[in-house]
């Protein structure tokens, strides 16, 4: 209750609440899977009034509360690790495909031109400023100087971060998507048109979390590419110019 009381002060003093929020329902998926698992298999449980000291003594001294702890343990282990196989395969083959297409696709100098040119016609529209083939190579040797092995690394360290963040969202939704059958299960008045619309949010949810956990991943990869292309680019523009 605390922890509740805690995440309303957060949030009315403007600070971020999604990663309290996250661990709280989390907990509480965690739970209920838990909780639908030792009725399946052991029965009906009853809660102990706060003030019957000698019955949660007894709970606790005898073991009993090692079958409620283990299930808890599977329940979050076995979440976690089915829904990290399916994260990883979906991921790690998707991401492996698009890095290989950027690393082999080929930019020609024409293309390179016509867009520049397209571009330049749009900037008179959307922008003070004309966006010339001289304007924007003047503007990439300035900045070129500061994309060094460094800076790429830094890059790489600053994705860790979200990416670790939108992983552990997944094995969340991945949890709740869980929870929310058996809710449908076992809640009578729950429905099925209420259940059907949670599981479209709940898929299509995974879905942009791997979207976006694979867009983050291939962002070094077209840096990278950004840079070799564009130095390409100014070697024959150079050439061609002379």
């Amino acid at each position: 209750m605390n922890q509740i009381f805690l995440i309303a002060a957060d949030y009315l003093k403007g600070k971020s609440i999604s990663l309290p929020i996250r661990r709280l329902l989390n907990l509480l998926f965690t739970i209920s899977i838990s909780s639908f698992l030792f009725e399946k298999y052991y029965g009906k449980y009853v809660w102990f009034n706060y003030y019957d000291y000698k019955a949660i003594l007894n709970f606790f001294i005898k073991g009993n509360f090692f079958i409620p702890l283990s299930i808890f343990i599977a329940v979050y282990c076995g979440t976690y690790f089915v829904s990290l196989l399916i994260f990883n395969l979906i991921n790690h083959f998707k991401t492996i495909k698009w890095t290989r297409k950027i690393i082999y696709y080929q930019v020609k100098k024409e293309s390179v031109d016509d867009n520049i040119k397209a571009l330049t016609r749009v900037s008179t529209l959307v922008s003070p400023m004309r966006l010339t083939k001289t304007l924007m190579i003047e503007l990439y040797n300035n900045l070129k100087h500061e994309l060094t092995p460094e800076t790429f690394q830094k890059i790489e360290s600053e994705l860790i971060e979200p990416k670790k963040n939108l992983e552990a969202t997944f094995h969340s939704v991945f949890r709740a998507l869980i929870a929310i059958t058996i809710y449908f299960s076992s809640i009578p008045q729950f429905g099925l048109g209420l259940y059907v619309i949670v599981c479209i949010s709940l898929l299509s949810t995974l879905y942009i979390l791997l979207l976006s956990y694979r867009f983050l991943d291939i962002i070094p990869a077209l840096v990278h590419k950004f840079h070799n292309e564009a130095e390409k680019y100014l070697l024959a523009h150079t050439k061609v110019e002379n």
